[in-house]
């Protein structure tokens, strides 16, 4: 016989996120929106890999199990996984919350982790490019022309931008590229009855 969640006695939390009730006797479903890369580095066991640029796409899956067990929403931080919260309770998912302090936070309280083969994550990425093209447009202006400081400058500008508004479009981009998606279909990014 199966039991479905109103068969269940529920014991009343309220999340400060967004102060839904949610329930104490169900496992939240963990759901990493960072890049497959650092999701292969490490993760939560049983949590389910969603990059944020491929959050749309399983929209219809959340929803539907949402209204099962509880999600929270993981990245390295919590930065990205702000994006991802305002863009599912948008959308209809509202029995979501965020894990505080993100996977680092729960590496350094010693709780388990799956470790995989080590990577460079997303802000990895983001401070070898903006590092690399400084020291080019400092190397440039040297040897070719006085014009090429300006690189050095507009990299300082956006990474200052992005410390500001907690936004990086140099992140954005990259997160879009091949080795930073799934490389596989929604149906086989699953374990087998899972809905995702």
């Amino acid at each position: 016989m199966t039991t479905t969640l109103l068969d269940q006695e529920q014991i009343p939390e309220t999340s400060e996120a967004n102060n839904i009730p949610l329930s104490q006797d169900l496992d939240p479903l963990y759901v990493d929106v960072r890049t497959p890369q650092e999701f292969e580095n490490v993760h939560i066991a049983g949590a389910r890999n969603i990059p944020l640029p491929d959050l749309h796409a399983y929209i219809d899956e959340l929803k539907t199990l949402a209204q099962q067990r509880p999600i929270k929403l993981v990245c390295r931080t919590q930065n990205r996984v702000k994006i991802a919260y305002d863009y599912l309770t948008n959308n209809g998912v509202t029995q979501c919350e965020i894990l505080e302090g993100g996977i680092t936070a729960w590496v350094n309280q010693g709780k388990p982790v799956i470790k995989g083969q080590q990577g460079i994550s997303l802000e990895g990425q983001v401070r070898a490019i903006a590092g690399g093209l400084i020291m080019l447009g400092v190397a440039l202006g040297f040897t070719v022309h006085e014009g090429f400081y300006l690189l050095p400058a507009i990299i300082g500008a956006g990474l200052v931008h992005a410390g500001v508004t907690d936004s990086c479009l140099m992140g954005m981009f990259l997160s879009k590229l091949p080795m930073n998606r799934i490389k596989h279909s929604p149906s086989t990014s699953t374990k087998k009855g899972d809905s995702l």
